[in-house]
């Protein structure tokens, strides 16, 4: 993975990082969102 990192230009690893960064941010707040549907889910239903 490291020798098909190396081989690209700046442009494509600035792209690269920019998609690394939207699917962290989509996977947080997914996890976010679930975790507080389950604390709430638990509060309502207790």
């Amino acid at each position: 993975m490291r020798k098909a990192i190396a081989r690209l230009d700046a442009e494509q690893k600035a792209q690269l990082l920019y998609l690394v960064d939207l699917g962290t941010a989509m996977f947080t707040s997914a996890l976010v969102v679930c975790t507080l549907k389950a604390v709430v889910d638990l509060f309502v239903a207790g």
